[in-house]
């Protein structure tokens, strides 16, 4: 009887958006390693999801309440994973991040933005009532800023600044006073005289490739120089499935991973980045409903934490791709290649469908 409620309140628009985004991430990533060492990686991507779907699963039938319960120890979990990273973990890409298990390879920091959506979820609903205090900022920031400072030590900048949504959206719908926002700033503006000569040279690149696109187009602005050239090349309809040349060609580094939507824009075109887009803004839309019809702020939180790292990490992918932010890498959540980040997205989608199906539940 339980079970049959369950099913008939669950959010079957929300799983139908994140299983058509999963689906053009397959898809894609077939067509970005179609020809070279890499094919049939497409494989691994739908053993992934197979793998996700059954953890997602687990996430929806458990009552949120009791996951609530087991947030702290399940964070200290995975600051102990990052925390193996750094003495124990393969580099990829220049990043510590990497945890390998077998044939299996484990990127804890991916896991690290779903327990830390619902560690502060529930630091939320049950510590603060009214607006943050000094000393409720400064525990948020302990939980928030552990994570944070071990992705930084591997170092994953790139991971790391998909935790500021969550961040930022935490210390908002906690209430926090507009002063220590603004102070917040000001500090960060005298930060960066002090920072900038810190960076090292290749992150200095980046950043000035940003404001000026042909600074060095063979060098760092490789990358965004070719997803510019496939973005554009797809036009309103794209040259279909598995016929971008820029993909096919290899000038386009990424492709399968951070950035694997220049490579959908190239064969779907403006219409096929617009349903992807649209996918994206429905998940969102359907995590603020969710948030409205909880049965406490629990719920609520949850949902609005969740949506704002999803939509958050999905507006800094796109920003990268299109050359308006430093190439760093961030997959696009449910498209890029990687299981890690695919079982962490999915869990996250998890806990607003486990919310959206209990307002009704007592």
């Amino acid at each position: 009887m339980y079970r049959s409620r369950l099913l008939d309140s669950l959010d079957w628009p929300t799983i139908a958006a994140t299983c058509g985004l999963v689906a053009i991430g397959i898809f894609s990533i077939a067509s970005a390693t179609s020809g070279n060492w890499q094919a049939g990686i497409w494989r691994t991507q739908v053993v992934w999801f197979a793998l996700a779907s059954i953890a997602a699963i687990v996430i929806v039938v458990v009552d949120y309440r009791v996951w609530a319960e087991l947030a702290l120890v399940m964070h200290g979990v995975v600051l102990v994973l990052l925390g193996f990273v750094l003495f124990f973990g393969r580099s990829v890409g220049g990043n510590q991040s990497w945890l390998v298990i077998g044939p299996a390879r484990l990127q804890p920091s991916e896991l690290a933005k779903w327990t830390t959506c619902l560690v502060l979820a529930v630091y939320l609903a049950r510590r603060v009532r009214g607006t943050l205090g000094l000393r409720q900022l400064v525990e948020m920031a302990i939980l928030a800023g552990a994570p944070l400072a071990l992705i930084g030590m591997q170092p994953d900048m790139g991971t790391a600044l998909t935790f500021v949504p969550i961040i930022l959206a935490a210390v908002i719908i906690g209430g926090v006073r507009w002063k220590w926002i603004v102070a917040a700033l000001i500090v960060g503006m005298l930060l960066v005289p002090v920072t900038w000569p810190r960076l090292k040279g290749y992150q200095k690149e980046r950043i000035l490739t940003v404001f000026d696109p042909g600074r060095d187009p063979t060098g760092v602005g490789y990358q965004v120089r070719q997803s510019h050239i496939a973005i554009g090349s797809g036009g309103v309809t794209g040259k279909g499935l598995f016929k971008g040349t820029q993909n096919r060609l290899n000038f386009l580094p990424a492709q399968h991973t951070d950035f694997v939507l220049a490579v959908f824009a190239e064969e779907f075109g403006f219409i096929g980045v617009a349903s992807v887009l649209g996918l994206f803004y429905a998940l969102f839309r359907r995590g603020i409903t969710a948030a409205r019809s909880a049965q406490d702020r629990l719920g609520t939180y949850i949902c609005l934490l969740v949506g704002s790292w999803i939509l958050g990490q999905m507006v800094i992918n796109v920003g990268v791709v299109l050359g308006r932010l430093p190439t760093i890498g961030v997959p696009l959540p449910f498209v890029s290649y990687g299981g890690s980040s695919l079982i962490a997205a999915l869990c996250g989608i998890a806990l607003i469908v486990n919310v959206r199906s209990r307002r009704f539940v007592n």
